[in-house]
């Protein structure tokens, strides 16, 4: 049970690290605290019902239940130590299916005479248990409804920004099929007075332009002032982009809500991220074709990520 409330502390702490915010910010009701701390006050009640009240509770049972805790905490100390993407994303899930196993065990001990785990079946049972929740938030995110329909009438007040992420620059300087549709999309709301200002985000490779700075000519060729286009051109990632237009224009300039511009499959988790963070958001998806195939595969990879947010706040 120890372990377990250490890695709870753990991952509410490392939770805020990431995002650039202290515990004093801590909400109960955010989306992955909420998750946390049902999950924890669940394995610990269970933990300590199968202690004290089971008597023929084996050895053995005991034993797996403290490795995994163990291992479990481990994995969560990796995925704040690694730095490449790819890693975090191993260990993360390494971790979120030794949580649930876990968990799942220590449901059937309770109701098992036996009082032991059968180490195979909780094995196989666990996978099922974590396929039914990545379905869950797949579905989520390939089904996600942006905020179009609240715009069509006219008659909201225009957004402080609209904010397009950024997506891959070709050669020559030149927006990828992706970028463009985003750009657009941004040139397109603007046009339609919703948006007062438009940040544009995203850094580059050596030797090119970054990807706000694209943006940026592309819009300026449109014909938009260039004292309302706003430019982030350092992040990696869509955290580090959000957390730029938090610390340095949303609180700054106090403004009252923002427009997300990407595609689809990006726009629930970006919208989560600016829930966590007190960012009054709409969404607008851009026009970027896509086959089934491709959509299927963008928000199968989405999924992982949302998981990674809510556990572990990396966006």
């Amino acid at each position: 049970m120890f372990v377990q409330l250490t890695t709870c502390f753990v991952l509410i702490n490392s939770k805020y690290i990431n995002q650039g915010l202290n515990l004093d910010h801590f909400d109960i009701t955010k989306s992955g605290n909420l998750f946390t701390f049902l999950f924890f006050g669940l394995i610990s009640a269970l933990t300590f019902v199968n202690l004290f009240f089971s008597k023929k509770l084996r050895h053995s049972s005991v034993l797996i239940l403290l490795i995994t805790s163990l291992i479990g905490l481990i994995m969560v100390l990796f995925v704040n130590y690694v730095s490449m993407k790819g890693e975090k994303v191993i260990f993360s899930s390494l971790y979120i299916f030794l949580a649930l196993f876990a968990l799942y065990s220590l449901l059937t001990l309770l109701f098992s005479r036996s009082k032991k785990i059968h180490l195979f079946s909780n094995v196989v049972s666990t996978l099922f248990v974590f396929l039914f929740i990545t379905i869950i938030i797949f579905l989520q995110i390939y089904n996600f409804k942006d905020d179009t329909d609240i715009f069509s009438n006219g008659l909201q007040d225009p957004a402080d920004a609209g904010i397009i992420f950024g997506a891959a620059v070709w050669g020559g300087n030149r927006p990828s099929p992706v970028l463009r549709e985003r750009i657009n999309k941004g040139y397109e709301i603007f046009k339609k007075g919703l948006i007062r200002n438009i940040v544009l985000t995203g850094g580059g490779s050596p030797n090119e332009l970054t990807e706000a700075d694209v943006a940026r000519n592309e819009l300026i060729k449109y014909g938009i002032p260039k004292d309302l286009l706003i430019v982030e051109n350092t992040s990696s990632s869509t955290m580090e982009q959000l957390l730029f237009v938090r610390d340095n224009l949303y609180v700054v300039n106090n403004w009252k809500k923002v427009i997300l511009i990407s595609d689809f499959y990006h726009l629930y988790r970006i919208t989560e991220i600016c829930k966590f963070n007190n960012m009054n958001s709409d969404a607008i998806s851009s026009d970027t074709p896509l086959s089934p195939n491709a959509g299927i595969l963008f928000s199968f990879k989405e999924t992982f990520a949302v998981l990674m947010f809510w556990v572990f706040g990396y966006g």
